[in-house]
């Protein structure tokens, strides 16, 4: 092709793009129904493709406006190939309807269940016999329930003139099946209903009684958990006889007995290697109390969920970490439950009405070990020819094989498995979803085409099972999208963030720090314009009290750059050296030969290479938080400790927290379940802590939260708490303000008062049951024992942030002790002390 003609090419490209609504990258054309799978992978070409200053992911000479640090984001062109060639999923094989399913929904009316006359007959059996699945079906992975988000639409009612506002709860359940085991004539069924709160359907009491802890096999039968004394200590009993067969009974009227229930057959979503993943779309519209809404698939037993009052900020549970690293033997935390079972029993008491997943919600680092031709691609010495080399067919075979039977494994397995059928779940991705690192090695390893293959398989499953979506659907189809401007530098497609509201006056942005992400860039600046606009759109000035933006990574956390600079620099040739020579096992990972620790350091939003984006960030966050007035809280996890890290104004400006735009906590739970760090290397980290000026307005560091250990002593590390944990965030309410102690099940344990007195020592529990030194941080700087004084302080609209910290690793009960943080809603007026926002205007961080 002449000169000519690659101009007007390129023109046309260019013209495509502009057109294309949200900067979306337009896949090939796809059909309805494909006979045979697509392979995952376009056959490389040997040709590097063309790339232009403006298109490809990289530093390139330029001014920033930021600081004046010379940053330019280069991004492949939309459509041409990689270095070494494009490897890229190919659209799933659906049937018809992926993009306009049929939805179930649930009315104001069908709540109603006061009318005892209408019963229906086509109901399951009230009397105490195993159920299945009719028409048969084998279920590998599921039931899945996903949250998307809240619509809210005017309407009239037919009593009066007035026009009354209905808010309407949008998710969908997913189940993957086996083909040659199942009936598909008709197409699997859901049936959706209300139950009372106190409805039932577990005839016996063999299971612990303390827990939500119903859900469904594989053919249909009912399963309920163990009683954790049951169990025996220092075992990893997730997929060896945790759950048991009990047989169901009805105990009091629901929805489904008095008629009042809602049907639709499932969608459709993937179909290949003998399985096949079917999608139900459901909907239920709100009413003045939070509600337990049941469902049936091809009439097997129901099973419960929650949602929120119409209004009612929603109570959120937050994980990161949900995976063993390959180094850890399960056994010796009594395996991935314990925790989970401590989220069933605080879902029993206060029902949770979403799941928050920040990341490294499975482990998939085992396909190293677990592979044939990808692991014998990882022990090739010599880099030239291990970035050289093909995708082969048979790697991307094997590795669809891994991730499928891995992700069904894993969100079917132990109560992980129970959870995400009954709490709606919401997730971003972190590396370990993919592999130990991804997207933080050097730029040569990060795009030959076998790890940037890899990166591809693993973004199909992640869609398929953590966000029950295929690659090509877009925010026309779901509306939660926020996509990002281009397809990523080593995974092309579109970086997926989601923006959904939490209740009336809590927002979420889950921001996709992975797909987009290299050494020196996490998200690009044209992708961050895209989520800003997105926020500025639909965050309501007066009405939306609070932003929850999760990332993977910490972004206020003590710096490592001491040691960045250590393993970066020439001073190690000589250890690396060595560690290729065998020495030092460990020491240097098998991917690009480098020291082992440098991605995760890499990883952080405080290391030098990301130390421009992180500031721009920040920054933004704060002018949104003011031009809003909505109080910004970050959650993070990864690094497999708790604690809490801020930003605020200079103490010298003397603002208020609940009038400082400035303040944003930083929330830290890792790991639910994945080993903490040794007490000396948090010690370690503590150490680093100080307080930093980020700018002249802003200060950062960590908030001492942790007076004591969870058996009551006092600790000298206040900052960071290296035990597993999760976090709950609810809006604070004085009514419900004692905490448990220890989220203890009602069930007898004939050790448990021996080990209450041996775990919490002397300190008396007040007469609500919450123990009286429980911290509450965030109010002006320092901790007071009174949550109902700190709050009267703060003012109405209150977030109660909990990290809930495990107490003994080896007792499969789980058992937890809380801390406390609460945080204010913004109350911010322009005429401040302070004199205003800060001005970001004159570009990005780019």
């Amino acid at each position: 092709m002449n000169k000519d003609g690659l101009e007007e090419r390129k023109k046309q490209e260019g013209k495509k793009k502009q057109d294309e609504k949200g900067g979306y990258h337009d896949a090939s054309s796809r059909t309805d129904e494909l006979d045979e799978p697509q392979t995952v992978c376009q056959t490389p070409s040997k040709n590097p493709a063309p790339t232009s200053g403006s298109d490809r992911v990289g530093r390139k000479g330029g001014r920033h406006s930021h600081h004046g640090n010379p940053f330019q984001h280069i991004r492949r062109k939309d459509g041409t190939a990689g270095s070494l060639g494009d490897v890229r999923i190919t659209q799933a094989l659906g049937g018809e309807g992926v993009f306009d399913p049929r939805v179930v929904h649930l009315t104001l009316e069908d709540a109603e269940l006061n009318d005892t006359a209408a019963q229906s007959n086509d109901i399951a059996e009230d009397s105490d016999v195993p159920t299945s699945f009719t028409p048969q079906l084998n279920i590998k992975c599921g039931p899945l329930l996903r949250y998307t988000g809240l619509r809210r639409d005017g309407t009239f009612s037919e009593n009066c003139a007035a026009k009354e506002e209905r808010e309407t709860w949008r998710g969908s359940v997913m189940i993957v099946t086996t083909d040659d085991l199942s009936d598909y004539s008709p197409p699997p069924v859901i049936r959706l209903f209300v139950q009372p709160a106190s409805e039932a359907e577990i005839g016996e009491t063999n299971y612990d009684t303390s827990v939500e802890a119903a859900t469904v096999s594989a053919t249909g039968e009912r399963l309920a958990a163990r009683p954790a004394e049951e169990l025996p200590s220092k075992k990893d009993m997730s997929r060896d006889d945790l759950l048991r067969n009990v047989a169901t009974t009805r105990q009091v009227n629901d929805g489904e007995k008095l008629g009042k229930y809602k049907e639709t057959e499932a969608t459709k979503l993937h179909a290949e290697r003998g399985v096949t993943f079917w999608r139900f779309i459901i909907e239920v519209e709100l009413g003045d109390e939070q509600a337990r809404i049941a469902y049936r698939i091809n009439h097997g037993p129901s099973i419960a969920f929650w949602v929120p009052a119409r209004g009612q900020t929603m109570n959120i549970m937050f994980h990161s970490c949900n995976g063993f690293s390959l180094s850890v033997n399960p056994d010796d935390f009594c395996g991935p439950d314990p925790l989970w079972r401590d989220v069933l029993r605080e879902h029993r008491e206060k029902p949770f009405h979403v799941m928050l997943g920040g990341g490294d919600q499975i482990y998939n680092d085992a396909v190293s070990k677990k592979t044939e031709h990808f692991k014998a691609w990882l022990a090739i010495k010599t880099p030239f020819i291990k970035s050289a080399h093909e995708f082969t067919p048979e790697m991307a075979n094997e590795l669809e094989d891994f991730y499928l039977e891995r992700y069904s494994m894993w969100f079917s397995q132990g109560l992980f498995g129970v959870a995400n059928a009954q709490i709606p779940m919401v997730n971003i991705w972190d590396d370990h979803d993919i592999i130990d690192g991804f997207g933080s090695y050097p730029h040569h390893f990060n795009c030959c085409p076998v790890f940037a293959g890899l990166g591809a398989v693993a973004f199909k499953y992640y869609m398929l099972f953590q966000h029950q979506s295929i690659v090509d659907e877009k925010e026309e189809h779901e509306p939660s999208w926020v996509l990002g401007c281009a397809p990523g530098p080593y995974i092309a497609e579109l970086s997926r963030s989601c923006f959904m509201f939490l209740g009336r006056k809590v927002a979420f942005l889950g921001l996709d720090c992975r797909t987009e992400r290299m050494r020196n860039l996490v998200l690009s600046q044209k992708s961050y314009d895209l989520v800003f606009e997105r926020l500025t759109k639909e965050v309501v000035a007066g009405e939306t009290k609070h932003l929850i933006v999760l990332l993977g990574v910490p972004i206020a956390y003590p710096r490592l750059v001491w040691l960045e600079n250590i393993l970066t620099s020439r001073l190690m040739d000589p250890i690396k050296a060595l560690g290729r020579m065998g020495y030092f096992g460990g020491f240097l990972n098998s991917f690009d030969g480098g020291v082992e620790l440098l991605d995760d350091l890499d990883d952080h939003w405080t290391a030098k290479n990301h130390k421009a984006e992180r500031n721009w960030f920040i920054e933004r966050l704060q002018e949104f938080a003011a031009e809003k007035s909505v109080r910004v809280t970050i959650l993070g996890g990864d690094v497999h400790l708790a604690g809490v890290g801020q930003f605020y104004s200079n103490p010298k400006l003397h603002i208020p927290r609940e009038n400082d735009y400035r303040y944003m906590p930083n929330v830290i739970s890792s790991a639910i379940v994945n080993t903490p760090p040794p007490n000396a290397m948090a010690d370690v980290l503590n150490k680093r802590n100080r307080v930093h000026h980020f700018n002249l307005e802003t200060d950062e560091d960590m908030c001492p939260i942790f007076n004591t250990d969870v058996d009551g002593k006092p600790r000298n590390n206040k900052r960071l708490l290296p035990r597993r944990n999760y976090a709950i965030i609810r809006e604070y309410s004085a009514a419900e303000a004692p905490l448990s102690e220890t989220s203890q099940p009602p069930v007898k344990r004939s050790t448990f008062s021996k080990l209450k007195k041996a775990t919490f020592g002397t300190n008396k529990l007040n007469k609500s049951g919450a123990l009286s030194n429980v911290a509450v941080a965030g109010i002006g700087g320092a901790n007071t024992s009174s949550p109902e004084v700190a709050a009267g302080r703060l003012g109405g609209d209150v977030l109660d942030v909990v990290l809930r910290m495990e107490v003994d690793q080896k007792d499969p009960a789980g058992d937890t002790r809380p801390y406390r943080l609460l945080v204010p809603a913004l109350r911010y007026e322009r005429d401040a002390a302070d004199g205003g926002v800060h001005d970001g205007s004159g570009g990005g961080w780019i």
